[in-house]
């Protein structure tokens, strides 16, 4: 150990592809490189597939490496546990585990990854991937746990698809885990109900979520001091839509010649101009009636 010189053992056991038992096991000893940790290995699993293929049964050997000839060589056989001659420790008194005693340890442990991931696909309905991924950090877990106890009668998959596409995004930008996130849960909850009640409009929320997690303050303030609300008044949105559809007579005209795929571009100049503020579904169908 001084010199820093390797000395190690392996065990080898084989089975068939697909079986679920392993056969006896040998161990080989003294191994004292990597190199040779491999080669003896390789070689005993040779030896043992031949013992296997003519039907004899593999013995609890003990093997020893020999460098010089890179062979196996056998030292003795170990047929039974008591050929390794445990034998207690005076010094340590017995330790009796009781059944009390285990079901209270568990029932202090924390909800493993695994349980938790079960739980969410059978109790909000979600998908396999989407609990995989929620489930792969605690921090992450508990945050979208805190957003729909937060936003009580919200859509769970809607939940995990803000925070699986737009929140995991402020995560890996920053570097950052849910816990140290100002955007907090019940913020994020805040949002989504905004969207949800059409207070703003989608494109309007998600822009919220840099801004609060850059200042920290909540979503509401943001919208009354920046004026984000969503525009639904119809002779707002009707107005500034005539004047693109006048303003634009190739474009109109290219539209009723069949290129339907216009309508996002008239959509688009129309949020332009409205800061991005105005219902799309009203702006879309004001659309389609003056084209």
């Amino acid at each position: 150990m001084e010199k820093a010189h390797l000395r190690c053992d392996a065990n080898v056991s084989i089975r068939p592809v697909g079986a679920e038992y392993l056969n006896t096991k040998t161990e080989i000893k003294n191994v004292n490189s990597i190199e040779a940790v491999r080669t003896a290995i390789e070689k005993e699993v040779v030896r043992q597939k031949k013992e296997y293929d003519a039907g004899r049964k593999i013995q609890s050997w003990t093997l020893e490496w020999d460098e010089d000839s890179q062979s196996l060589k056998k030292m003795r056989s170990k047929e039974t546990e008591a050929d390794y001659r445990y034998f207690r420790e005076p010094d340590l008194l017995p330790v009796y585990l009781t059944e009390e005693w285990k079901a209270e340890i568990l029932a202090d442990f924390p909800e493993l990854p695994l349980a938790r991931r079960t739980r969410f696909i059978t109790d909000y309905g979600l998908p396999e991937y989407d609990a995989d991924i929620l489930t792969s950090e605690r921090s992450l877990s508990d945050y979208f746990e805190r957003v729909i106890t937060s936003y009580q009668g919200g859509d769970p998959k809607r939940v995990s698809n803000w925070l699986l596409n737009d929140v995991m995004r402020l995560l890996n930008d920053g570097g950052l885990t849910a816990a140290e996130l100002k955007l907090t849960p019940a913020y994020l909850a805040e949002i989504i109900k905004m969207v949800d009640d059409g207070i703003v409009n989608t494109n309007t929320g998600k822009s919220l979520l840099e801004k609060i997690n850059r200042t920290g303050q909540s979503p509401r303030e943001i919208v009354e001091a920046e004026g984000l609300a969503k525009v639904s008044d119809d002779s707002a949105i009707r107005a500034v839509a005539e004047s693109i559809v006048a303003e634009n007579p190739k474009e109109v005209e290219s539209y009723r010649s069949g290129k339907v795929g216009l309508m996002g571009w008239f959509v688009g100049q129309l949020m332009r101009k409205m800061g991005g503020k105005a219902d799309a579904t009203l702006t879309r169908a004001i659309f389609e009636e003056l084209l």
